[in-house]
């Protein structure tokens, strides 16, 4: 007696057409095939359900539970509505129904459609099938990013769940109304960190005062939230650091909706590709504000100085949120020491690891902020001569090369990655007219297609590298200026550090006391 495996999927697209469509869904997939089963007194090994799955998912975990039990021997037949709920992936369907599933000695059924692996004729149709569903995909994800598109547009709120201080309108679904429960709660994280406080501090407030986080506050609100960015070690609904950082850096506060920050890389990859910033889509007064626009300034001012606004000074120190440690990547924290008249005598810096104790690094020695500040300075001044010395400064133009051998390889690249579409299409059409056999073609398919994946790959790679170079590019010029007007110089303010340094590594303490420091010129 066979051991059948039966499987049922649905996706959120399907689900609309379940309703003039009753055995669409889940439970009467299952019906129909288990009474398909029971006719034939066939053996159910098990049932696998993809409930809210789209059928071009590789990632559907419940279909690969059942690939694996086919290729460990436990299954002799699996059994679908049709061939379109196995997969509307042409690639998938060629890789098991026409390969492992034969290599493994199982055999696929699709009830509705009278797909049977045992049937001569299913071979013949099987590609049709396959590239329709697949086309059949392709059209439902492009309507549905139109649409997608033209509600960001509009102003609409398109996210499942609504950003902390907020909640979805009971009366529109699209628009978000102020959570008056967790709004002062925003409100407190933006007027502490205005006034000086960091992160930490703020943690440490909020979490004393048994303010519950995000995740937790949702969750107790019987929501279905999960927070992928969240710490796995923080079982307790504490708040965190990077909770804070993310709502001091949310637009939404001030009223303005701000969507389209990243997409699907295709409807075939649901992994996401950010989108740059000046394509965002940003609506301003979309919804009632919880952070007024000067603490909206203030606060973005503070954060993109990457530094302390403290009570002794506003003066944003040279190097502040510019050093990191060399052994653990984390910042380098300052520890500031005052006379009598409440001045600074005295800084130096220590890595943050070890400083909070959060773990062990070996860079434990703070380092004088002075000898630190020194140290760059006497680097500056020999680079600043050899540039002042030399009969022409050659920064841009090192910079403007970079860029037209970047131009002139995603030419290559493009041009490349059309051709190996066209090459797709042509072959899908050799198979059409009998060229080809349904080996070779799924032979060709796949080797095309995985060309054509890592091309478009490197084309968006070698494009980042150009938008990169000519930020550079930009940076070169100013600094061309900036040197001219010096041929020395005596002191490091923060003008200076913010047009030579992109930041500085400071090594372990040796054993005469000397520090590796490696400094990262924006050059």
């Amino acid at each position: 007696m066979p051991k059948v495996a039966i499987y049922c999927r649905l996706s959120i697209e399907d689900k609309d057409k379940a309703e003039n469509d009753s055995s669409a869904s889940i439970q009467n997939q299952k019906a129909m095939l288990r009474d398909y089963c029971h006719e034939r007194d066939w053996e159910i090994y098990d049932i696998y359900v993809d409930d809210g799955y789209s059928g071009i998912d590789r990632s559907r975990p419940e279909f690969n539970r059942m690939l694996r039990d086919c290729e460990t021997g436990k299954i002799d037949i699996v059994l679908c509505k049709d061939q379109s709920r196995f997969s509307r992936d042409t690639v998938i369907v060629e890789k098991y129904i026409n390969d492992k599933f034969l290599e493994w000695g199982i055999r696929f059924i699709g009830v509705a459609d009278n797909a049977d692996t045992e049937n001569e004729s299913y071979s013949t149709m099987r590609l049709f099938t396959s590239a329709y569903n697949e086309m059949y995909v392709k059209d439902i994800s492009s309507k549905i990013r139109r649409t997608l598109a033209y509600k960001r547009e509009q102003g609409q709120f398109i996210a499942s769940f609504a950003p902390y201080g907020y909640q979805i309108d009971p009366e529109d679904k699209h628009h978000l109304v102020i959570d008056e429960e967790t709004a002062p709660v925003v409100r407190i994280i933006f007027d502490m960190y205005v006034s000086g406080e960091g992160y930490r501090r703020i943690v440490q407030e909020l979490n004393t005062d048994g303010i519950v986080s995000p995740t937790e506050y949702k969750r107790q609100k019987g929501s279905k939230y999960v927070n992928t960015n969240a710490d796995t070690s923080n079982a307790h609904g504490l708040w965190t650091q990077s909770t804070v950082a993310r709502i001091l850096h949310n637009e939404v506060y001030t009223g303005t909706l701000v969507q389209g920050k990243s997409h699907h890389i295709s409807y075939k990859n649901k992994k996401r590709k950010q989108v740059e910033q000046a394509e965002w889509v940003r609506i301003p007064n979309a919804h009632e504000q919880i952070i007024d626009a000067e603490t909206w300034s203030r606060t973005q001012e503070r954060l993109n100085s990457h530094g302390r606004v403290g009570k002794r000074s506003q003066e944003l120190p040279p190097l502040s949120g510019k050093v990191r440690c060399a052994c653990c990547g984390r910042p380098m924290k300052r520890n500031i020491y005052y006379n009598k008249a409440k001045t600074i005598k005295y800084y130096g810096m220590q890595c943050a690891t070890y400083k909070t104790g959060a773990m062990n690094c070996p860079n434990k020695s703070s380092i004088s902020g002075l000898i630190l500040e020194k140290h760059i300075l006497d680097e500056l001044n020999i680079i600043v001569e050899q540039f002042c010395n030399a009969d022409e400064i050659k920064l841009a133009d090192i910079h403007s090369e970079q860029l037209k051998e970047l131009n002139r390889r995603l030419s290559t690249l493009e041009d490349r990655h059309k051709t190996a579409k066209e090459r797709l299409v042509k072959v899908y059409k050799e198979k059409l007219d009998g060229l080809l056999s349904d080996d070779d073609y799924a032979m060709f398919r796949k080797s095309l297609n995985d060309e054509e994946n890592d091309l478009a790959e490197q084309v968006a790679e070698v494009s980042k590298l150009i938008s990169v170079c000519r930020k550079r590019q930009e940076n070169a010029e100013g600094q061309k200026a900036l040197i001219r007007q010096y041929t020395h110089f005596d002191k490091l303010d923060r003008n200076i550090a913010d047009e030579f340094i992109d930041y500085v590594e400071i090594g372990e303490s040796g054993k005469n006391g000397e520090r590796e420091i490696h400094i990262h010129w924006k050059l």
